[in-house]
Parts: structure tokens; sequence; C-alpha cells
């Protein structure tokens, strides 16, 4: 169970989370507008949750590997785990499907790019959206399995291999160019893809996107503009993890970006130890299990 769905389900652990996770005044933005409110939508969309879910996943991909091309960083750290377990998880049980043979030569070509990408080589942005979303969905499958009905193996491993529709190739370039003018942050230690709860797998693994000089960010994809409680309880959660844990890595600042407006809202890490109890609910959270107290 996902650190999300252990705050969906365990109502003794969503309160004592709620008393402690920031509110929108807790926030700042980077812009002139006050945090969650009053901001242009820079990008519109619409897809179904699923194609929504590939596109949030295939922008962080995208975002990570444009940080790390300014950093100078490694491309095998900026590459996300879970799409290496994914594509391992097809080849275990689908090697003698044909079009898996096609899938290892779309994948190692990806990497290639991606490598090449980040050591500074010009590259078609369309041709590393359509990697990043064939990884998007790899990734999916490794940590939430086969959700849909498929008529054939052939038929399942194919939608690894579909070219993502134009109107997703628009969405995520115009997102990469919201992402290159307004993201601003990007030089200073980066850790890509921090995992918590290592050790006590209190809420069966938490991944979040990536911590870049200290600030832990979020990057969303959403229309929606607006303070989710839950959403601010999943960033809370990665930091009291994160103590839990000893702290093993360096957070100052817990931060959303939001992809489609080009904005951030950050709260500082000092502010929130002084006005909350975060000691007592990161005890709260260590006593967490899958199926309550």
């Amino acid at each position: 169970m996902s650190l999300a769905s252990l705050l969906n389900t365990n109502s003794t652990l969503q309160k004592a989370i709620r008393e402690v996770t920031p509110l929108p005044d807790d926030f700042y933005s980077n812009t002139a507008a006050a945090p969650f409110k009053n901001k242009n939508i820079l990008a519109e969309a619409q897809f179904t949750s699923y194609v929504s879910g590939l596109i949030r996943t295939s922008f962080q991909y995208l975002a990570c590997a444009m940080i790390a091309r300014e950093n100078g960083d490694s491309p095998d750290a900026a590459f996300n785990p879970y799409i290496v377990k994914g594509h391992e998880v097809i080849n275990e049980f689908f090697e003698d499907v044909p079009e898996t043979a096609v899938l290892n030569e779309l994948y190692a070509d990806f990497k290639s790019k991606w490598t090449s990408f980040i050591h500074g080589e010009q590259m078609d942005p369309a041709e590393l959206i359509a990697g990043a979303f064939m990884c998007s969905k790899l990734d999916t499958i490794y940590r939430v399995g086969v959700r849909s009905t498929y008529t054939s193996t052939e038929q399942f491993v194919k939608q690894f291999t579909s070219l993502p529709t134009p109107d997703v190739m628009a969405d995520l370039l115009r997102l990469i160019e919201i992402f290159k003018k307004h993201f601003t942050t990007i030089n200073g230690q980066t850790v890509y893809y921090p995992a918590f709860d290592h050790r006590r797998r209190l809420v069966g693994g938490a991944q979040a996107d990536v911590i870049v000089d200290g600030t832990l960010y979020e990057m969303k994809t959403s229309k929606k503009a607006g303070y989710a409680w839950k959403e601010a309880a999943e960033l809370l959660g990665y930091y009291l993890l994160n103590k839990i844990e000893g702290e093993p890595y360096s957070i100052r600042r817990l931060a959303f970006y939001k992809a489609r407006f080009g904005s951030m809202e950050y709260v500082d890490v000092d502010w929130l130890e002084n006005k909350y109890d975060l000691d007592d609910a990161a005890r709260m959270l260590s006593k967490a299990r899958r199926n309550g107290y």
C-alpha cells in the first residue's frame, strides 16, 4: 500500500496527518499570485484519467532529464528505476512474444538518446517524448500491474511500442516549453526519485519526484490550481518518512511545481517544525501498518 493509499484508508493516521498538514497560508509562491489562487493556465488539456497519469509520469521523466542536463548529472541517476523494473517484468513474462523484441529495440534506442541528451547533445524533443511515454507505461505496469483486458499477449505488449497520439505529443511539447521558461531552480545537488521507507516498509515504499538543492519537488500536471489537502499531506508524508529513516536526504523545503501554470508553491520545513508537532506525527506514521493500527 502506498503512502497515498494509506492516507486514504487509515482514518487514524489521516486524522493525525491532517492536524500537521501545511495549509494554503503556510505556502508561498514564485509568482505575484497567492499560492493556489488566480493562476493563468498555460497548457489546456482534456484527457482520460489513465492518459493523464501517463502524461504526468512522462513529464516527470522529461523534467528530470532537463535538470540532469543542466547540472551535468549522470544519465543513469536521472533514469527512474521503476522503468528498468517494468522492462524486466515484460521480458520475464513475455519473452516469447514477437512484439517484445520490438520493445527491446525501442527501449535500447531511447536509453541511448537519453544519455546523449543529458550529455548535452541536441535532440528532437519528439523523440524524447516518444521514449518517455513508452517508459511511463513500463513504470505503470510495474507499480500497479495489468488493469486492462487484452485479447492477446501480442496486443498487450504492443501497448508499450505504440507512439503517443498527436494531442499527447503536443501537450508534452508545451509542458516542456513552460518548464524551460519557469522552472528556474535547476542548479544544485540533486537527488532523482528519492525513495523513502527503505528500512521499515511502513507504507509499501514511497518514491518522490526530485530534490534540488534541498527542495523536494512534486511535479503536478493537473489543470486544477487549487489547494488539495491530500496532496499537501502526501508531500509532508515524504518529509516525515525521511525523519523516521534518520534523514538520509537533506530537505529544507517542500514544493509543488504546477506544470500547466509554470508556477511553484513552497513551504519551508523550519516553518512547519515551529508551527506543528511533526515529531509526534512521525511517531504516528511509524506505527502505521498496511492494515491499520
